[in-house]
């Protein structure tokens, strides 16, 4: 059995988000030479804010440096390859948004942010994701190889790449790090939960143990804010999709034998 085959299996098996992202990320280092691999979900693609500002990542490889100036320059709101990860339906190379900056075809406020990552990565790709109704992004980054080089090789190795990227989507479960990031509360989920059960406010109420009747609709109105959501039945659906509303975590799915043929060599 291949190593991609195996990959898959193990993904499957492992607990945690956190386990399935790292023996993804191993693998990509150890066959492909992507030091620094960036897993995000997008809980709203509707608006540039809210891409970069209802989202959850998991980054790992690239320098404490690039963090530090990423973070302090503000880079987060005009970062390009994010927001096409967000809206694209197919992989984007870095090579692309370099060829953007170096024929001055970018808005100078995403070239700032290409300009800055470029001191740091000097090839790589982004891949757009989607499954079970939620869109999310991978980049794999090389921080000192040959741009042609790479990108023969990704085109070379494309349905590898992509099948196991796909396949890490599909089996992760971010309600962990969606309460966590996005900081909500254990009583912001029980009335979440409560709700999703089509209580009543009163019912509610009486079940958090509380009084005024505006108390339901301030947590519900912090999830939204969460999980980008326009009311309560929007955000029940995008809360079930996350598996919000289970107490425990969701379980990883099986493999799906299509992925098998994209792996076999």
């Amino acid at each position: 059995m291949h190593a991609p085959l195996d990959l898959l299996t193990q993904i499957t098996e492992a607990p945690t988000l956190d386990a399935k992202y790292q023996l993804f990320a191993g693998f990509m280092e150890a066959e492909y030479g992507y030091l620094g691999v960036n897993y995000g979900l997008f809980l709203d693609t509707r608006s540039l804010h809210a891409i970069h500002n209802n989202h959850v990542s998991k980054r790992s490889g690239l320098p404490d440096e690039w963090r530090e100036i990423y973070q302090r320059n503000n880079y987060a709101l005009d970062d390009f390859g994010m927001r096409m990860g967000a809206l694209a339906q197919q992989p984007i190379l870095q090579s692309s948004f370099y060829r953007l900056l170096d024929e001055d075809e970018l808005p100078q406020n995403f070239a700032r942010v290409v300009d800055g990552v470029r001191n740091f990565v000097s090839c790589g790709v982004v891949l757009p994701l989607e499954g079970n109704g939620l869109k999310g992004i991978i980049g794999l980054f090389d921080p000192s190889g040959e741009s042609a080089k790479h990108d023969a090789r990704f085109k070379r190795d494309r349905p590898v790449i992509q099948a196991l990227a796909n396949h890490l989507h599909l089996s992760s479960d971010w309600s962990n790090e969606v309460i966590a990031q996005m900081g909500l509360s254990s009583l912001n989920l029980q009335v979440l939960r409560l709700k999703a059960q089509g209580l009543r406010v009163k019912e509610i109420l009486y079940e958090i143990q509380r009084e005024n009747p505006k108390t339901v609709d301030n947590h519900m109105q912090r999830v939204r804010k969460a999980l980008g959501t326009r009311n309560d039945m929007e955000t029940v659906h995008r809360a079930a999709k996350l598996g919000l509303l289970k107490e425990e975590s969701l379980h990883a799915k099986d493999v799906s034998p299509r992925l098998y043929d994209a792996l076999r060599f």
